[in-house]
């Protein structure tokens, strides 16, 4: 029998994103790419924001929280001045540490969209909405909650970034990231919070990277639940190959050069890798010529500080902080993307770069498992290896020209493969039309 049109992945979806963070800023952009990549393919999507913005966006609305997320949100803006900084490892990232406490009314949401939606899609959750609020919307509207993982907040008590702890794969306690010795603490609190309404709630997990799913599978918070891998949505109207000689003269950097391409972090933000990068580049340079030394030219977007300055070992252009257009510029410039990165759940700026048809060069961690293969698509050193980094630097910078080409298109196929928008809107479909009824 033929199925109707409205069958399956062929339905028209009404499906709501919740997000904390600006969804046209930064890796909050996750959340248009995703509306848009789903838009695109026939849903129809609204995106729910606590984030204060400074315009009205088509499709995008805003919430605003109970007193107290009003309150924890200051409190978060000034730290540490309003709170011993020591109680917590910044490291961890342990934003919105309890669980409990609802800083948002999910009642509000369910006013404010003009629909019945068929799904939720839940992505950054800091100071935002708590799993009883998933559980109340889940069954309020019988939706399935999707929880998209930017980070590992969705699969632990308190952290979005574990390092060696495994807590997580247990009932959490001893949380090294309030430097508890308590089997019992506050992670633990959460964690059974947790594990009680996503037990009785239809909320899925979904993770966007190899890396990411490996946690999923550990993860004792959702051993009930079914597994998905989705990789971040990405802009192809943006982020796509280009003239490498246009994009160097639009952006004001040199044609003659061998560009190497990164995001400038603050330089205490540990896990983004920076003394790292240092190290690595320094080693480069001490491995080649005085002629290839004056030949590599950094290219770096966002942060200039003196102490990067007085660290780089070669020339360089800070470029700030690109818009979407100029940032697909960069890397269309760049002869290789280099992330130093130790401990991150992405970052989205490897797909980015492997959408542009640049090669990467990377440590061993996050999305550049699934992207970064060694003489394919650039170099995936072993993790905090500084050598095996700058080696890679090395071999794909004095690679013929042919060999780079050809890099680059093998950049450019596998994008084509697993990273285009109706790939990964196909993928939510298939989860929707076996989760929704």
């Amino acid at each position: 029998m033929e199925q109707p049109e409205e069958f399956g992945t062929n339905k028209k979806y009404n499906i709501v994103i919740l997000t904390a963070s600006h969804p046209y800023k930064v890796s909050g952009i996750v959340a248009f790419d995703l509306m848009q990549c789903l838009n695109q393919s026939g849903c129809n999507v609204k995106i729910v924001t606590s984030s204060r913005l400074e315009k009205k966006y088509e499709n995008t609305i805003t919430i605003t929280g109970t007193l107290l997320g009003i309150y924890q949100r200051l409190k978060n803006r000034l730290k540490p001045k309003v709170q011993n900084e020591h109680l917590f490892d910044s490291n961890y990232y342990m934003d919105g540490i309890d669980e409990k406490k609802s800083t948002f009314k999910a009642k509000k949401i369910l006013k404010k969209i003009s629909f019945k939606p068929d799904a939720f899609i839940y992505l950054f959750p800091q100071f935002f909405l708590s799993t009883s609020d998933l559980h109340y919307l889940n069954k309020k509207t019988n939706a399935p909650i999707l929880w998209y993982m930017m980070d590992m907040a969705p699969i632990t008590g308190g952290c979005h970034y574990a390092w060696d702890c495994l807590g997580y794969t247990k009932e959490c306690g001893h949380c090294p990231g309030i430097y508890s010795n308590n089997s019992k603490d506050k992670t633990n609190l959460n964690w059974l919070n947790k594990f009680d309404f996503i037990e009785k709630s239809n909320i899925i997990p979904i993770a966007a990277s190899q890396w990411q799913f490996d946690q999923l599978k550990r993860s004792s918070l959702f051993i009930n639940k079914p597994h998905y891998k989705i990789h971040l949505p990405i802009n192809n109207d943006l982020f796509k190959p280009g003239n490498k000689s246009e994009a160097r003269n639009q952006l004001g950097l040199p044609q003659d050069k061998q560009l190497i391409f990164f995001g400038a972090v603050s330089v205490k933000e540990i896990r983004k890798g920076y003394k790292e990068l240092i190290e690595s580049l320094i080693i480069l340079k001490n491995q080649i010529s005085e002629e290839q030394i004056k030949d590599i030219h950094l290219i770096i977007a966002g942060r200039n500080n003196e102490k990067m300055i007085k660290d780089l070992p070669f020339s360089h252009t800070f470029l700030g902080f690109l818009n979407y257009s100029n940032l697909a510029l960069a890397f269309q410039a760049a002869n290789v993307f280099v992330c130093p990165s130790i401990e991150d759940s992405g970052p989205m700026m490897i797909n980015q770069s492997i959408m542009c048809g640049t090669p990467v060069a990377s440590f061993e961690m996050g999305v550049a498992i699934d992207l970064v293969h060694n003489g394919v698509t650039g170099h995936r050193a072993k993790l905090r290896d500084c050598n095996d980094l700058a080696s890679g630097l090395k071999n794909i910078l004095e690679m013929k020209t042919a060999e780079k080409e050809r890099m680059s298109l093998n950049c450019i196929e596998l994008s084509q493969k697993i990273l285009q928008p109706n790939i990964i809107a196909e993928k939510f479909r298939e989860i929707l039309s076996k989760n929704t009824y």
